[in-house]
């Protein structure tokens, strides 16, 4: 028998807090097949337990900066995996921020008995940031690309706080009467003149106050872009506020009771709310970084089994599925209910090899490749660099260029949905692109080079 980690080798390199190990418990190359065995991740003074199901595991684990040695154990089987955290040399960050609307106290919406507290808001965001900072960080790999995400202020300045509070001027009453579009740029232009503000920040913001009355909800965002992602707080309660909270609240199959919020896409349980919520903060810091919405995956309706990035417990696929009308905003349909016959099967499986290492699996999770290509290049994803040049656009002969080498060129409809996409390789510099002429009434061209600059620009 055999430990295997398949998706890191020891002495790697890490941005992100919180670091997602894929394995499997293998026998003569094969699975073995367990039901209800832990597998024991021991690192510094900290001891986990993870499932092992059908010989495969996922555990979390939270990084020091420098190096870290982090010891697996199955059964009388043992393995040492060596990973070094090291954040990128720049100042460019997201700061998870918790906003409380005047004369609110900051308690969130959340069952009898729960600590609905700001303290412990704090915790969940902070927590929440550093979980989808990671997601970020696999999904880049999947694609064949460098591991590396975004930083979170506290990975770059350890003495500030792991998630600030922005008490804003706006009242409850008044915040459960605004759209979401005018929430946003009400809360984006408080921060702006805030002590905080900074143009090498970016906000994940979640709102206090948002309420459901049992019929309808209020002050309940979710929309990112520019340098702030806004989102609700109506499902906060159903996040960890710590990684020894993590199984649980994945896997927590109670059914949310009609006086709280149920954003589980059909699924009625806490889990599903979590999944929801989660992926929707994936979501919209998607929009944060550039990104338009998309056909398939994160950016279009893909984001609600994030609970199959973390653990290796079976979950039922929950589908989406997104169109785009005639003039072309996207249109994202509901989610399809889920029947006991569509579970998956969780005695023994078709058994499938343990390959010695691997970067990518189904998790129903995913990022297009230009989105993660996007990403890459993104200056909020890599060091800082002095190195400048701009991308342009010339109307005339329709041809976007940049010294230093185009990467993605797309072209997007009113909604910000990809019409057309152009991902141009690394072996040489693709200096110049020529545009098709497309009958797209105001469509927006989207560019960005390889030092990360963007062109954002109707044409």
């Amino acid at each position: 028998m055999v430990i295997i980690i398949k998706n890191w080798t020891t002495g790697e390199t890490s941005n992100c807090r919180l670091a997602v190990v894929r394995g499997c418990v293998a026998e003569n190359s094969w699975p073995i097949v367990s039901e209800n065995d832990d597998i024991v991740v021991t690192y510094g003074t900290t001891v986990g337990l993870w499932p092992v199901h059908n010989g495969h595991f996922k555990a979390v684990v939270e990084l020091e900066r420098g190096v870290n040695d982090v010891r697996f154990k199955y059964k009388e089987e043992q393995v040492l995996l060596t990973l070094r955290l090291v954040v990128h040399s720049t100042e460019l960050c997201v700061v998870p921020l918790y906003v409380v609307c005047d004369g609110h106290d900051g308690r969130f919406q959340a069952p009898e008995g729960t600590d609905n507290s700001l303290d412990s808001a704090c915790r969940r965001i902070a927590l929440g940031a550093h979980l989808v900072q990671s997601l970020y960080a696999e999904k880049l790999l999947e694609k064949g690309l460098p591991r590396k995400t975004f930083q979170v202020e506290n990975d770059l300045d350890p003495g500030s706080p792991t998630c600030r509070v922005l008490h804003s001027q706006l009242t409850m009453s008044e915040a459960r009467k605004l759209k979401q579009e005018d929430l946003w740029e009400f809360i984006g232009r408080e921060i702006m003149t805030s002590p905080i503000a900074s143009e090498k920040r970016k906000y994940l913001a979640i709102l206090s106050c948002t309420f459901w009355d049992g019929t309808r909800v209020v002050a309940d965002p979710a929309l990112g872009g520019g340098g702030l992602a806004l989102l609700g707080s109506g499902t906060l309660h159903t996040w960890p506020e710590s990684l020894s909270q993590l199984i649980h609240c994945f896997t927590d199959q109670r059914k949310m009771p009609p006086g709280l919020l149920d954003n589980s896409c059909f699924r009625g349980t806490f889990a599903g709310c979590l999944s929801t919520s989660l992926g929707s903060v994936c979501h919209e810091v998607g929009h944060m970084f550039n990104l338009g919405h998309t056909p398939t995956g994160i950016m279009s309706r893909g984001f609600d089994n994030v609970e199959r990035v973390f653990l290796s417990v079976p979950s039922p696929q929950v589908k989406g599925c997104a169109k785009v009308d005639d003039t072309n905003n996207l249109i994202l349909v509901p989610c399809l209910s889920i029947s006991s016959s569509t579970l998956p099967t969780v005695g023994k499986p078709e058994r499938a090899s343990c390959p010695a290492s691997e970067t990518s699996e189904d998790d129903f999770t995913s990022f297009t490749s230009a989105c993660a290509a996007i990403l890459a290049h993104h200056k909020w994803f890599n060091n800082e660099t002095s190195e400048t040049s701009t991308v342009t656009y010339d109307p005339i002969r329709n041809l976007v260029s940049s010294e230093a080498g185009l990467k993605v060129v797309q072209l997007r409809g009113s909604s910000g949905s990809v019409i057309k996409s152009w991902e141009l390789g690394s072996k040489s510099p693709h200096k110049h692109l020529i545009l098709p002429r497309l009958k797209v009434p105001h469509a927006t061209l989207v560019a960005i080079n390889s030092f990360g600059s963007i062109l954002s620009q109707q044409i």
